[in-house]
């Protein structure tokens, strides 16, 4: 007999289910004896929700697919139930079935976001919001595209026909959890709904420790030393128009517009609890550098960027805020600003480790 979702309320053995692959990720950890391969997601019917853990999976089935998984177990982890298929169980692609999934999304804080969780509710501050006209079947209509931040993270957030106002504080129900080019997004949908709530979110820096990074967010801050550079750094020419990178001098999509050197580079910064490698540009390191913007693009071309880099970060205690990011199975920091640590940083980085390890 299959069984429901929502019968699926405790620890069980032998399950038989037929549910829709709501997504699908696949990691792999190494360790002393090698390398494990294991996948994860959330599936679905119209009951509801759940996320699985998976040793083996059809390479075939993609998200989407409605397939029936036969002795499969539960189990409670972190305080939820989760559906863990082993090498005993089968899953079985069921190609002419659809199925309505009914939606469930926890309130979930924004830090704590990730492709686990099809469907989320968030409360956060509307930011950056800017809007653009597209066609639907010959009909025009407006998306609206933004950063949604709360007390731990931002995260982008696209809603398509439902209007986001600069500095509005909101609680959004059932938005979409997308992940592109490597970060965390949320999509507003029709079944989506957004409603003005009457609080406050605390404008302060977002700390995390190394070792709790969980998903690609955005907007956080870490503190700690620089304890490697990068030898890759490099000189690049960049439009003023687009900012993208430039060959033989000029853009192909703006030949007229100005072109300028700007820098990429990399280090690695610990805070005791892990390291992690963070990316920066020259407007994330040049005014930590104390380098004018002039003075820089005046000499870039017979400067050395991995001698520049490394004399203003090698050894030094910092902290730098930006957009984890995720590439290759590896969060890594894409940095938007870097200043000196301070002994208010201190006291708030003990106070974290405190929390967290308490």
């Amino acid at each position: 007999m299959l069984s429901k979702i929502i019968e699926v309320d405790t620890a069980k053995q032998n399950i038989d289910m037929k549910v829709k692959l709501l997504s699908l990720n696949k990691r792999t950890v190494k360790n002393e004896r090698g390398e494990t391969v294991y996948y994860y997601g959330m599936i679905g019917d119209e009951t509801g929700t759940l996320p699985f853990t998976a040793w083996v999976f059809p390479p075939a089935i993609r998200v989407g697919d409605v397939v029936e998984i036969r002795s499969c177990y539960s189990s409670i982890y972190n305080g939820k139930i989760r559906i863990y298929i082993d090498g005993r169980s089968e899953v079985i692609l069921k190609p002419d079935v659809d199925m309505e999934v009914k939606r469930t999304s926890d309130l979930v804080k924004i830090r704590d976001i990730s492709l686990s969780m099809p469907y989320v509710s968030v409360i956060g501050k509307i930011t950056g919001v800017h809007k653009r006209e597209y066609e639907n079947e010959g009909i025009s209509k407006n998306v609206y595209q933004a950063y949604i931040e709360d007390e731990t993270a931002r995260v982008r957030i696209s809603s398509f026909g439902k209007a986001l106002q600069e500095n509005d504080v909101v609680r959004i129900d059932n938005a979409r959890v997308t992940q592109f080019n490597g970060y965390i997004s949320l999509s507003i949908g029709d079944n989506s709904k957004i409603e003005a709530v009457n609080t406050t979110i605390p404008d302060k820096p977002r700390r995390i420790i190394i070792s709790e990074r969980r998903s690609p967010v955005g907007g956080i801050t870490i503190s700690g030393f620089v304890v490697s550079v990068g030898q890759g750094s490099r000189i690049f020419t960049k439009c003023s128009v687009c900012k993208r990178i430039v060959e033989n001098g000029k853009c192909n999509d703006h030949p007229k517009a100005p072109v300028y050197p700007d820098l990429f580079g990399y280090f690695s910064i610990s805070d005791g609890t892990g390291t992690i490698t963070c990316y920066i540009n020259g407007d994330s390191f040049l005014p930590y550098a104390g380098i004018p913007q002039e003075q820089f693009r005046r000499d870039a071309y017979s400067t050395n960027p991995n001698a520049i880099i490394k004399k203003n970060l090698i050894g030094k205690c910092i902290s730098v805020t930006g957009d984890l990011r995720m590439q290759d199975d590896k969060i890594t920091l894409n940095v938007q600003s870097i200043r000196a640590i301070s002994a208010e940083d201190n006291r708030e980085i003990t106070n974290i480790i405190e929390e967290e390890f308490q």
